[in-house]
C-alpha cells in the first residue's frame, strides 16, 4: 500500500499527512458523516506480524476512546481493518492545530528566550490534570514527553498518545532486548526494563518541567545507552546551576521528582502540582534561567511525531537481566573513553542489511555501476557537488539510471535521485562514475525515506570502494537508528565491537522526513554525523582509498528514498593532533 492510495478510509477522506514516526503514521482527514476534521493515526503495517497485536489494539483502542478529559486528545473511533489486502489499524481522533511543546521549546530556544512563568504553571497544571485522571482508572502513558504534548487554540496543552507504549509492548518487536520509550525523558525503572507505573510519567514530567524552565533536559547525551544509564545511575543535577539566582527549594522538588526510586517521587499528580505551585506561585521567587549557549536542540531533545522502538531492556527477566549487563558494559565504555581522552562516547554498533551476491542477506550488494578496484587516490580535484538536477551533464554522468531485478535507479524530473528496492533484505551500491579513489575527505547525503517503506530500511554513504565485496558504509535506517561497517572479503564488520547491530540516535528525523548524513575519513578515523550532530566516531584501517557511493537496502518488504544531495568536500587533519 503507498501513501498516495490511501486517499479514504471508509467515511474519512484522507488530506494531508501530518506527520511519521517509527511506529505509525499521522493524517488530517474530513469526517464525511459529521462535517468536521480529525486526525487519523495509523500504526505501520509491520505490526500486523504480530499475531496477536489485532485482539491488543482492539482492547487498549477502546480502554483509550474511553478516556473523557480536556487535557487528552479524545479517541472519536477505532479499526482494525483490511485495506488493498494489507491489515490496517488505526484510530481516529479530535484534530487539534497547533505547535507541539517540542516544537515550542525548540523555538525559544533558537529565539533565545525563555518560557514565562505562567506558561510553565499552566501547563504542568494542564499536564497533571490529565495524568492524574488517567492514573484514576488505572491508565499509563509511558511515553510522556514534549513530542507527544500539543497546544490548543486556547492555551492550553494536550496530551496524545495514551497507551501507544502499552499497545505495542507485547510485540515482537519489543521482545528480546527491545522497550518502548524515549531515552531522554524515560524513567529509570523503564530504562533497566520495567513497564513502569504512575510514578514513571511523574518522572517523565518532572524531566519536562526541568527544561521548561531552563531549556535543557537534566540529562544530555547523543547515546542512548549511555543516556539510559545517566537515567538510571547519575545524580540529580541542581536546578539552580542553570538559575541565575539559586533556589534551593526549587532544587528539593526536582530531587523528589527525579528520585531513582519510585517510592522516594510524589506519589500522585496532584502532590506533585501542589509541591510545585507553592514554589513558582510565589511571584517573589526569580526562574531566570541561563539559557543555553547552542542554537539549536541537543541531539536528545530531538522533535519526533510518534513513539520510537529505541533499543533497551525487555520486561522479560532474562532479557532483562541481560540489559543490565548491557547498560554496565557501557559504563565500562564511558569511563574507558574518559581515561583514554576520548572526544566521545561511541555507543554499539548497527549494521545495513544487504547481501553479497544474488540473494544472500548481508550488507552489500551486486551494482551495474560499480568501478574497478586499485584507483589511485585523490590528492586534488573531484570534489563537487551534486543535487542530482537530469538537466545536469555531470549528475548524469555521476549517478546511473537503470531498471535492474526489481532494483530502480532515477533522476526525477524536478530534482532528486529515487532509489526503489522491492527485494526484501537485499540491498544495494550505486557507485559514483568518477573513476578515481579517495583518502582524506568528507562525504553528506542529504534523502528522505519514503514513509510508506518498510521501518528497518536503509540508505546510507559508500566509501573506500574496492569492489563488491571490500568497502565501508555509514547508513541511518527508517527507526532513527545508525550503522557504521567495514565488508571485507564479503564478510561484515561493525567497527565499534557493540553488542547491537543499530543504534538508536535522537538526532534523526522520523521516518518521511529528511535526514542528512555526513562522513569525515582522516587518516584511519572515521566520523559520522546525523543532522550536524556527532553520532559516532571509530579508527579502521581496513582501506585507505577507495571510490564513493550511495548504499540503500530493504527490510521485510518494499523501500524508496530520494535523495536531494550528495556533496564530497576535502577533509583538513587537526593541528592538534593525529585525530580528528
Amino acid at each position: 500500500m503507498t501513501e498516495a492510495r490511501l486517499s479514504r478510509l471508509e467515511r474519512y477522506e484522507i488530506r494531508e499527512r501530518l506527520g511519521a514516526g517509527g511506529m505509525a503514521r499521522v493524517y488530517q482527514a474530513w469526517d464525511t458523516h459529521l462535517e468536521r476534521l480529525v486526525a487519523i493515526k495509523v500504526l505501520h503495517e509491520h505490526l500486523a506480524d504480530d499475531e496477536s497485536f489485532k485482539e491488543r489494539f482492539e482492547r487498549e483502542a477502546k480502554f483509550i476512546a474511553s478516556l473523557n478529559h480536556p487535557n487528552i486528545v479524545q479517541v472519536y473511533d477505532y479499526k482494525a481493518a483490511e485495506h488493498e489486502g494489507f491489515p490496517m489499524y488505526y484510530m481516529v481522533m479530535s484534530h487539534i492545530d497547533g505547535k507541539t511543546l517540542r516544537q515550542v521549546l525548540e523555538d525559544a530556544l533558537i529565539a533565545r528566550q525563555q518560557l514565562t512563568r505562567d506558561q510553565v504553571l499552566r501547563w504542568t497544571r494542564n499536564l497533571c490534570d490529565a495524568l492524574g485522571y488517567a492514573h484514576e482508572i488505572g491508565m499509563v502513558h509511558r511515553d510522556v514527553k514534549p513530542g507527544n504534548i500539543i497546544l490548543n487554540g486556547r492555551g492550553d496543552v494536550v496530551l496524545t498518545d495514551f497507551g501507544i507504549a502499552r499497545m505495542v509492548a507485547s510485540s515482537r518487536l519489543t521482545q528480546d532486548g527491545l522497550s518502548t520509550g524515549t531515552p531522554a525523558y524515560m524513567s529509570p525503572e523503564q530504562a533497566t526494563g520495567d513497564a513502569g507505573d504512575a510514578r514513571s510519567d511523574l518522572y517523565s514530567l518532572g524531566i519536562i518541567v526541568f527544561e521548561m524552565l531552563t531549556g535543557r533536559t537534566p540529562y544530555n547525551d547523543d547515546g542512548t545507552l549511555s543516556l539510559m544509564y545517566k537515567q538510571i545511575n547519575a545524580p540529580v543535577p541542581a536546578i539552580s546551576q542553570y538559575l541565575q539566582h539559586p533556589n534551593p527549594r526549587l532544587d528539593q522538588f526536582m530531587a523528589r521528582a527525579l528520585a531513582k526510586n519510585p517510592d522516594e517521587r510524589f506519589a500522585t499528580a496532584a502532590e506533585f502540582w501542589q509541591a510545585l505551585n507553592a514554589i513558582l506561585g510565589d511571584s517573589a521567587v526569580d526562574v531566570t534561567a541561563i539559557l543555553p549557549t547552542n542554537q539549536l536542540p541537543s541531539a536528545a531533545q530531538k522533535h519526533t511525531t510518534a513513539p520510537r522502538i529505541i533499543q533497551t531492556l525487555s520486561t522479560n527477566p532474562r532479557a532483562r537481566s541481560t540489559g543490565i549487563i548491557v547498560i554496565a558494559l557501557a559504563a565500562l565504555v564511558v569511563i574507558a573513553m574518559i581515561l583514554m581522552n576520548a572526544n566521545v562516547l561511541n555507543p554499539p554498533a548497527p549494521a545495513p542489511i544487504a547481501t553479497l551476491s544474488g540473494n544472500v542477506p548481508s550488507m552489500t550488494g551486486s551494482d551495474t555501476n560499480s568501478m574497478t578496484a586499485g584507483v589511485p587516490s585523490m590528492t586534488g580535484g573531484g570534489y563537487f557537488t551534486s543535487r542530482f538536477n537530469p538537466n545536469s551533464t555531470s549528475d548524469l554522468t555521476y549517478w546511473t539510471q537503470s531498471t535492474d531485478d526489481l532494483f530502480t535507479r532515477e533522476l526525477l524530473l524536478e530534482g532528486g535521485y529515487r532509489l526503489s528496492n522491492q527485494r526484501p533484505f537485499i540491498a544495494e551500491t550505486s557507485i559514483a562514475n568518477l573513476g578515481m579513489g579517495y583518502d582524506n575527505i568528507s562525504i553528506t547525503l542529504r534523502g528522505t525515506l519514503d514513509p510508506e517503506s518498510a521501518p528497518a530500511s536503509a540508505f546510507g554513504i559508500v566509501f573506500h570502494y574496492q569492489d563488491d565485496a571490500n568497502y565501508n558504509v555509514f547508513a541511518l535506517d527508517g527507526l532513527g537508528r545508525y550503522s557504521i561497517w567495514v565488508l571485507e572479503t564479503g564478510i561484515w564488520r561493525e567497527l565499534r565491537d557493540a553488542d547491537e547491530e543499530w543504534t538508536l540516535t535522537e538526532a534523526a528525523n522520523p521516518i518521511g522526513e529528511r535526514n542528512r548524513l555526513s562522513i569525515t575519513v582522516i587518516g584511519s578515523f572515521l566520523t559520522g554525523y546525523i543532522n550536524n550532530r556527532q553520532v559516532v566516531r571509530v579508527e579502521d584501517d581496513t582501506f585507505s582509498t577507495g571510490e564513493i557511493g550511495i548504499y540503500f537496502a530493504t527490510d521485510a518488504g518494499e523501500a524508496t528514498v530520494v535523495l536531494d544531495e550528495y556533496r564530497v568536500f576535502p577533509s583538513v587533519p587537526s593541528m592538534t593532533g593525529s585525530a580528528p
